[in-house]
């Protein structure tokens, strides 16, 4: 049985992955900030800044197979605490690699990236220009291209861009968990019917959590080292068209605010991709519709509120 290493196991996608993983093919190995260890489970402990503390991990656990998802993921956050994340998303993502090539032994290396890397657009393939628009997109791709050094330098490596996604346990600092959020205040009566948000008009894919750690697991049994995939469903909707649904499903009125302080000046306006290669490779394709994606965000955050 392989042992597979999963990075930033605490966090959202990947908390997900480590349930859907198929436990009779891995032994798993869910590896977490020291920090942020979840009560319940079995986690190991893992800041992928601490050189010495993930060679002394990697050499305790001899994995055959690294998912690496420990990030800073925010774009926000990314313009507020560049340091942070070029440190995280750049450092980290070597020490990990470092650690792997020092094995030596076959070891394949998962590197999720982002769809940011290429700016914005439409029927974004994987061969579409990569154009930097935001810090967090500079730390992936830069990341990237140490992927591929070591990658030159013998490591198998595979790079999975995803497109948008969210899904319960998305931190609220993301749109829809926002959204999400507020309506829950409101329906139980703590915030007025009112929510305010930044560029309505901005389109995204917004993929299911559950469609994305699919893919993901396919992407352990088939995709090709020395290969980048694109994540993605090809279809989008705006940020206007899904209050329309949250409007819907909610158990209370509301109304929209557009505040304009809220507006990012390098929002990108839209940004889908073309996943036909990874599609055509494993047959993948996104199962969840976006109201059952929006009915899961508003249940989750109704429990929390």
């Amino acid at each position: 049985m392989k042992t597979l290493l999963v990075t930033g196991s605490e966090g959202f996608v990947g908390s997900h992955l480590i349930k859907a993983l198929d436990v009779s093919k891995y032994e798993v190995v869910a590896a977490c900030l020291p920090q942020l260890i979840p009560k319940k489970g079995k986690y190991v402990a893992l800041d992928v800044l601490n050189l010495d503390l993930v060679f002394e991990v990697f050499k305790q656990y001899q994995p055959d197979v690294v998912f690496h998802l420990a990030a800073v993921s925010s774009v926000a956050k990314s313009f507020r605490d560049r340091p942070i994340v070029y440190s995280t998303n750049i450092a980290g993502t070597a020490n990990l690699l470092e650690a792997a090539r020092s094995l030596g032994k076959k070891t394949i290396f998962y590197f999720v990236s982002t769809c940011e890397v290429y700016g914005g657009g439409e029927h974004l393939n994987e061969d579409a220009p990569v154009v930097l628009k935001n810090p967090y997109a500079i730390s992936k791709y830069a990341a990237e291209l140490i992927v591929t050094d070591y990658q030159v330098e013998g490591l198998d490596c595979v790079v999975l861009r995803p497109f948008t996604h969210t899904g319960p346990g998305q931190a609220e600092t993301f749109v829809l968990p926002t959204i999400a959020k507020q309506i829950g205040e409101i329906e139980k009566g703590k915030r007025a019917p009112l929510i305010e948000l930044g560029n309505v008009k901005a389109k995204r894919e917004f993929m299911n959590i559950k469609d994305v750690v699919a893919a993901y697991t396919v992407a352990l049994e088939m995709c090709a080292v020395g290969q980048t995939y694109n994540i993605a469903t090809g279809h989008g909707y705006t940020i206007s068209e899904l209050v329309d649904i949250f409007k819907r499903l909610s158990r209370k009125e509301f109304e929209l605010k557009v505040n304009p302080t809220r507006m990012r000046k390098n929002d990108i306006p839209v940004l889908i991709g073309d996943g036909g290669k990874f599609s055509g490779l494993t047959g993948w394709s996104a199962k969840v519709k976006v109201e059952k994606t929006i009915e899961d965000l508003l249940n989750y955050w109704r429990a929390k509120v």
